[in-house]
């Protein structure tokens, strides 16, 4: 898993494929995009908004297929972390929605802030929108890019 600030999202295109078309697809849409769902060459992306839940609600969930990056813009989030070897399989992988989801406990948990953004490689199982002590409200980029 990658946590940094969005400013250094450079550092990481060898490994994040058409994350820079992805970028540019969402600069175009202005600081305050509409929730939804948008495509771009090399993949696509979705403006979330909502409120964040205790990390202890739900299971884990990873990807097969696409990377995950997902960039704050408004409020912040909780992310829990576990490596998939480390977790047990809650739900089989349905390869329609890309996500096969995990039981147990977070090996590392972050706050993420406005402006950081985080990626999730396929044996990064995760919960996000969570929170730490209160609840918090949060607006976010989900991209998804091909898994080279």
């Amino acid at each position: 898993m990658i946590i940094d600030y969005l400013e250094n999202i450079g550092t990481y295109r060898p490994i994040l494929p058409g994350v820079d078309a992805g970028l540019k697809a969402a600069a175009a849409l202005g600081e305050d995009p509409a929730v939804g769902r948008y495509e771009f060459e090399g993949g696509y992306f979705m403006v979330q908004e909502g409120e964040t839940r205790p990390v202890s609600d739900g299971d884990f969930e990873a990807h097969r297929k696409y990377i995950d990056v997902q960039i704050i813009l408004k409020g912040q989030e909780l992310v829990a972390w576990a490596d998939t070897s480390l977790l047990e399989t809650s739900v089989p992988y349905d390869e329609a929605k890309d996500k096969i989801m995990y039981s147990g406990e977070p090996a590392q948990c972050n706050v993420i802030k406005e402006k950081m953004v985080w990626a999730a490689f396929p044996n990064d199982a995760h919960k996000a929108c969570r929170e730490l002590d209160t609840h918090a409200h949060y607006k976010k980029i989900v991209m998804k890019l091909p898994v080279g």
